[in-house]
């Protein structure tokens, strides 16, 4: 399942933005990040869940939201 992320808002000193997946019990933020060091920009991306990094760089985590059952 493919995250359904929020729309974008960016910080008020434009190092960085987030974004949220607005899945039911989801909710993985998202934050890109843009810094300069030696001269040069980095951008990385950082994955949180709640207060908890839970991945810096690489590939998206995996959109954990609770499916819901109905019987019909």
């Amino acid at each position: 399942m493919k995250h359904r992320w929020s729309e974008k808002v960016r910080s008020p000193d434009g190092h960085s933005s987030r974004k949220v997946c607005e899945r039911d019990g989801c909710e993985i933020v998202c934050v890109s990040r843009h810094e300069f060091h030696a001269g040069r920009e980095e951008h990385w991306k950082e994955w949180f869940r709640g207060s908890e990094l839970i991945r810096r760089g690489g590939n998206v985590p995996s959109c954990e939201a609770v499916e819901v059952c109905v019987d019909a």
